[in-house]
């Protein structure tokens, strides 16, 4: 039983469309992040790797970002960062996409 339910929250995550869209509840995995002046790309890339999702980043998004979440869903922090830097976000078949 506990093996269909994670496929089905695996199967929801993989086409999800926009996981920020409001409204939406963070069911992510809890992580704990500190960076300071971390370069985005390399702080989405931790967030994709956690949530085993492949990754995609528009050569248009640049930034650095500093943030201290203690116990936060994975996707509850992509997406604060995502409002932070006014991205947009998709997920499509377990593939993040993000862009500006």
């Amino acid at each position: 039983m506990r093996a269909v339910l994670v496929l089905l929250l695996l199967a929801n995550v993989a086409s999800a469309g926009d996981p920020c869209a409001p409204g939406t509840r963070h069911r992510g995995a809890a992580i704990d992040l500190d960076f300071e002046r971390a370069d985005l790309h390399d702080a989405l890339r931790l967030l994709a790797d956690t949530a085993k999702l492949d990754l995609v980043v528009s050569e248009r998004v640049s930034g650095a970002v500093t943030l201290k979440l203690k116990h936060v869903p994975w996707d509850a922090a992509l997406c604060t960062i995502a409002r932070v830097h006014h991205l947009q976000i998709t997920l499509d078949h377990g593939i993040l996409l993000v862009r500006n």
